[in-house]
């Protein structure tokens, strides 16, 4: 593979509205900010966005700030990402991103006026990173997805899905009649948040004893329904439940409570996933729960993945389009090596970086109760504009939404991946 050298690079961005205020943490956001590099080498040139979330990758520096600095700190320090690498050269994006990671972080660190998570920096390098990945596809004359995928992770990225089952999330006000309607248009896997809060002016055991009854109740409620639905995305048939705790549960024992109820009413066998019962701090071994336990807020590095897998977990949350894609290459890797699983999540992505992600997501292995690969995508339901974000698609890509609760991915997605190389006129639509 040839030395490329970075000639010059550029940044500019996009504030986009929501359709209505996103809540998660606590907080909500009103609008998402969009920044899009421009990275140019001696024979090429190559864009990408970053979608801004400063609530989710460090809800500390979204608190100290109003929403409209966070983002704006975030943007600087891509700013001053594209800075440190120009006239600089790179063999591997990995190599480069990795030499430079801890003078960024210091430099996030000063601006942000307290230490930011690495979630903070990985997030403002997606668009760095992903170009990266697209000059290094250009340069070395590589024509498909598969010849960017380091050799460390070919393993991990091996399947060639024929289709991805589309993940809604079912939120603790997607009543009955929602959620029939989701079930109606083929959805064969269900996100469900658990852990809600029941009350301010509880006790924390009072709140505890609250959430665990009414996520007792709620699993019922949806299983109800649920079960009298058949899917031919899951092996056995039945609709399967990716259960998100939020890290709301505080004891191995209490959560065994709600896994026996489960059972009791015929929905154990349905749970494919349960992601993050614990806080991130609470180290209690997992990997004797009848369940396959999923890694997401607490898997935020390589070395965050493999302390999860000693605990027990058996599958872990990517999302290299909040977490760079050389991360998740090195996370994929991890998580196959040691027999467990991967989906690719959201972040409430643009057009352009949702296809990034499906591509990731086709080629990895399938959960254990799926005969498909899955992937979130939630942009749709939340961007005011998502079609016109779609029409900036450039390159003759075309983002093709769900139909029947999967996203088909026939021999022109898969062409599609190497389209993704070259996109440096998506930088001259944000003006």
């Amino acid at each position: 593979m040839k030395s490329i050298r970075i000639k010059n690079t550029d940044i500019r961005f996009l504030r986009e509205p929501l359709l209505a205020p996103f809540g998660f943490k606590g907080k909500y956001l009103t609008e998402l900010w969009q920044t899009v590099v421009l990275i140019e080498s001696d024979n090429y040139k190559s864009a990408c966005p970053t979608t801004i979330s400063v609530l989710w990758s460090d809800a500390s520096v979204f608190v100290e700030h109003s929403p409209e600095e966070s983002s704006a700190l975030m943007r600087d320090v891509t700013a001053y990402a594209l800075e440190m690498i120009r006239g600089e050269s790179f063999v591997y994006p990995y190599e480069l991103i990795n030499g430079f990671f801890l003078e960024l972080k210091r430099y996030a660190d000063k601006i942000c006026n307290r230490e930011v998570a690495e979630t903070f920096v990985l997030n403002s390098l997606v668009g760095v990173d992903y170009a990266l990945w697209s000059l290094y596809a250009l340069e070395n004359g590589i024509d498909d997805f598969d010849g960017i995928i380091p050799n460390h992770a070919a393993q991990a990225l091996s399947s060639k899905h024929t289709r991805l089952a589309h993940i809604p999330l079912v939120s603790y006000a997607v009543g009955e009649e929602s959620l029939r309607t989701l079930l109606d248009s083929g959805t064969g896997l269900l996100k469900i948040k658990i852990g809600k809060s029941c009350g301010e002016n509880l006790t924390k055991q009072e709140d505890m004893k609250s959430m665990l009854e009414w996520d007792k109740a709620r699993l019922t409620e949806i299983h109800s329904l649920a079960k009298r639905y058949t899917t031919d995305l899951s092996n056995d048939g039945r609709i399967k439940y990716y259960l998100d705790a939020n890290g709301r549960y505080d004891s191995i024992e209490r959560l065994s409570s709600l896994l026996e109820h489960a059972d009791r009413i015929g929905a154990l066998d349905c749970i494919e996933l349960l992601e993050e019962p614990f806080s991130p701090e609470n180290e209690a071994f997992v990997g004797d729960l009848p369940i396959t336990v999923n890694a997401d807020e607490s898997a935020h590095s390589l070395a965050d993945v493999q302390k999860r897998l000693a605990l027990g977990y058996k599958a872990v949350a990517l999302k290299p389009i909040a977490k760079t894609m050389s991360v998740s290459f090195d996370m994929a890797a991890a998580v196959h090596s040691a027999g467990a699983s991967c989906l690719c999540a959201d972040l409430t992505v643009v057009p352009l970086l949702a296809e990034w992600n499906k591509q990731f997501a086709a080629r990895i292995n399938a959960l254990g109760g799926m005969n498909c690969g899955c992937i979130e995508i939630n942009g749709n339901q939340n961007y005011t504009n998502w079609n016109s974000l779609c029409r900036m698609l450039p390159n003759e890509l075309e983002y093709v939404p769900e139909k029947n609760g999967r996203f088909e991915l026939d021999k022109k997605f898969y062409e599609n991946g190497a389209r993704l190389f070259d996109c440096n006129g998506y930088f001259e639509l944000f003006k």
